[in-house]
């Protein structure tokens, strides 16, 4: 049913690199991405706009045994062979036996009218047949000298002469064997892979870290992950875990200076360094944003406006974005900014910002907005209609506590309410938290029925507007900004 839905067009590729990168190409188009998932993924999108699989033909050339194979990609992601199209092979390398030299003792082994020279060890001619026998099979002398291949048959064992046998003497007929029978494979087995040697790390790896793992690499130990250590790889595992679609979020609050650039960055850069991947931390709102100021500079001050104004000139290649995003090193995301104040906005609407989300989107796998301050605001309601999921910010403050309802009623009269489900609450502490106001966000964020409240404490790299560094932050920050990540994700 599935292959009979799968039409001939588009045609897809896939080929795997030594580097487990995967370059996809659909009717001459290219896309590389950095693991697997992320492929499948993209060309789950594919077949989901076309509302039916795609075939895809793998090429995978590290393979030593199936080096091509036609697969049928469905809406849903799962992956299932082209019953259609044989699995090409390559065939085994063969091996001519070397004659037995002369003045060794041999016996033979005789099983189902097969006869193969045996060499002898230590066992005397003539002794009692075992239930297994041990058979030593040599190369031939012209191939390189590689240790006789051992395989063990159950056989009986008769004496015979050391002379070499006549080649006047009649051979002896294989008897057939019966053709294996077909696997029968259902769709989703998780045999139909296209590396399935590609494993996840397991859980019961040694510890790398703390005492532990310091012991481990040190005296070659094989500790155990400390309980904090595995936690950590289980958030990882969660914020790794394979998406059917590229996914945006938009970070709101209608109050400025509400921590909005702040989490929306850190969200990205969480993604960029556990995750993976093309991750974009976009500006879009109608006041001049500080995104631009804190993050990494780039070999040019281009903006949205610019890219707005040369969105007929972009295709959907990542190399076209090069003159407008800015590459954030190790935190592995791209920026694109807000246009400064003075800059002449009028093409900055809703209209033009869902045309270069729609083009954007193609491109990155995850994309944080940033939005601005105003629900009347064109740019934040197109925002807000784009986002798969919205990330509720507030400080510990009682000024963004009234504005974080306001800006729940917004999301609400816009008719998005339905997304609070898939959403969160990012809560920043001050230096000197209230316990009882961050008791009753807590409350609200329930109430309203958000998937879940995360709460950042408070950390001095942080503070007055300083240039974003991941490395400074706090292990409690970070741990906090994970916890945030694996609950969007799973929501995604």
């Amino acid at each position: 049913m599935m292959t009979a839905e799968a039409l001939g067009r588009p045609v897809c590729t896939a080929t795997i690199g030594h580097d487990d990168a995967v370059n996809v190409t659909i009717d001459g188009v290219n896309r590389t991405f950095a693991s697997m998932p992320d492929a499948i993924g993209f060309l789950a999108g594919t077949a989901g706009d076309l509302g039916r699989p795609v075939k895809v033909t793998a090429f995978d050339p590290s393979s030593t045994t199936q080096p091509e194979a036609s697969l049928i990609v469905s809406e849903d992601g799962s992956v299932d062979a082209d019953s259609s199209v044989p699995m090409k092979k390559r065939p085994p390398r063969r091996s001519t036996p070397r004659p037995a030299q002369a003045g060794i003792n041999t016996q033979r082994e005789i099983s189902a009218g097969n006869e193969v020279p045996v060499e002898i060890g230590s066992t005397p001619i003539g002794t009692a047949p075992t239930a297994e026998s041990v058979l030593v099979i040599e190369t031939a002398q012209n191939e390189p000298s590689e240790s006789p291949a051992v395989i063990r048959v159950p056989a009986r064992t008769v004496e015979v002469s050391p002379e070499p046998v006549s080649e006047l003497a009649p051979k002896a007929q294989p008897t057939p064997q019966p053709a294996p029978a077909a696997i029968q494979v259902e769709p989703g087995d998780a045999r139909i892979q296209l590396r399935p040697e590609v494993r996840a790390e397991k859980k019961a790896a040694p510890a790398r870290e703390g005492w532990r793992g310091w012991l481990n690499a040190t005296f070659k130990a094989n500790l155990a992950p400390s309980a904090p250590e595995q936690d950590s790889r289980e958030r990882r595992a969660r914020i790794q875990r394979p998406l059917d679609a590229h996914r945006t979020m938009a970070v709101i609050q209608l109050k400025g200076g509400a921590t909005k650039t702040t989490v929306a960055y850190h969200l990205a850069a969480t993604y960029g360094r556990i995750r993976g991947g093309n991750i974009l931390a976009g500006e879009f709102n109608e006041n001049q944003g500080t995104l631009g100021e804190r993050a990494l500079a780039g070999s040019h001050d281009r903006t949205t406006l610019d890219l707005i104004r040369n969105l007929g000139t972009v295709t959907r290649r990542t190399s076209d974005l090069v003159r407008y995003i800015r590459p954030q090193g190790d935190d592995r995301i791209h920026v694109l900014a807000s246009p400064p104040e003075g800059a002449d906005r009028r093409r900055v609407d809703g209209t033009s910002v869902k045309a270069a989300h729609d083009v954007l989107l193609s491109l990155y796998n995850l994309i944080l907005l940033d939005t601005g301050n105003s629900a009347q605001a064109s740019t934040w309601q197109a925002a807000v209609d784009v986002a798969d999921s919205l990330v509720f910010v507030a400080q510990n403050k009682e000024d963004d506590c009234r504005l974080l309802e306001a800006t729940v009623e917004g999301v609400k009269a816009q008719g998005d309410a339905d997304k609070f489900a898939r959403s969160i609450l990012v809560v920043t502490n001050t230096a000197q938290p209230n316990t009882e106001r961050l008791t009753r966000l807590k409350e609200y964020g329930k109430t309203i029925g958000l998937a879940a409240v995360i709460v950042v404490p408070f950390d001095e790299s942080l503070q007055e507007g300083r240039a974003f560094d991941y490395e400074a932050l706090n292990p409690a920050t970070r741990r906090a900004y994970e916890d945030a990540t694996v609950a969007l994700t799973n929501q995604l």
